[in-house]
């Protein structure tokens, strides 16, 4: 009598670990980010390799670094270059002045806080280029409204000439900027402010700390991350602004005060043809956008660690 063969016990099916499931998941999003992101930038540095200027087709070939070393002596890019750094520091300092303000009235309670809140999402949410092209009417020498309410107030004679005169005009551009990026630094506080705890808050008060004490010493500290990221944001955006210099730039005669890298790079390209140049330009504005960056993440980890 033959006995049945019993039937292998079946093995549990191993489920994926949570590191690989989050790997798998991750997969798509990364392959997407490295076609629309490091392919343009691989391709951009090949290109800064060749020489391709459509005026001159003649000329194209391979030349190595020789555009980079062009760079050096390369007036122009210089004063680009200064312009950019110039603007970089304003714009961003003064973006945090305002903006830090601007997201205490949208969070402290109180009649004004739904004014300010419409107040603080309208420059965030107007393109850069109609920004440029409100700001360059609103400082026109002839019928801007700047010009008019500083003549109605006395505190001036005559109508400046905002955009032609050197040192207007660079102060005419910094103030559009910074109208325009202050609401994302104070959307990116408001974040912050929101959630920090109404406890630690008011365990200051019931210490005797002022107001000014509770913000400086208690509320300050607990925005450092937020104040952070809004501040490695702004400054890539601050190198590599485009949209309001180049509005301006066409209303301003004193043009060379108001390029930055983004504009002298579109010029490069687009109006004077020349695309190995311009492609060496942009590894360059990716580098340096790059090395501020990695400054300021280490500056800010060593302010953690220690």
């Amino acid at each position: 009598m033959t006995t049945p063969n019993p039937t292998p016990a079946r093995r549990p099916r191993r489920e994926p670990s949570e590191a690989l499931l989050a790997t798998l998941l991750l997969l798509p999003a990364a392959a997407l980010l490295l076609g629309v992101l490091l392919f343009p930038m691989l391709t951009t540095f090949r290109d800064s390799l060749y020489l391709n200027k459509l005026t001159e087709p003649w000329l194209q070939g391979f030349v190595g670094l020789k555009q980079y070393a062009q760079m050096l002596h390369d007036a122009r890019f210089g004063q680009a270059l200064r312009n950019t750094l110039l603007f970089g520091v304003l714009t961003v300092g003064g973006s945090f002045l305002v903006g830090i303000p601007m997201a205490l009235a949208a969070h402290l309670p109180g009649r004004t806080r739904g004014l300010a809140r419409v107040a603080l999402l309208l420059p965030w949410a107007m393109p850069p280029v109609i920004t440029g092209l409100i700001f360059a009417w609103l400082f026109n020498a002839q019928y801007g409204v700047f010009n008019d309410l500083l003549v109605r107030a006395g505190i001036i004679d005559e109508p400046l000439r905002w955009l032609s005169t050197p040192g207007l005009s660079v102060l005419a551009m910094v103030v559009t900027i910074i109208w325009k990026t202050s609401s994302f630094v104070a959307l990116i506080v408001l974040g912050g402010l929101q959630g920090i705890p109404r406890e630690m808050i008011e365990a200051a008060q019931v210490d005797g700390a002022t107001p000014t004490q509770t913000f400086f010493r208690v509320v300050l500290p607990l925005l450092a991350p937020s104040l952070a990221v809004a501040f490695i944001f702004r400054t890539i955006s601050a190198v590599q602004v485009f949209d309001i210099p180049y509005t301006f730039i066409q209303q301003a005669p004193a043009q060379g005060l108001l390029e930055t890298l983004g504009v002298y790079i579109y010029r490069t390209g687009i109006e004077f043809l020349d695309f190995g140049y311009a492609a060496a330009l942009s590894v360059a504005l990716f580098a340096l956008s790059l090395a501020v960056t990695a400054v300021y993440v280490r500056f800010v980890r060593d302010g953690a660690n220690s």
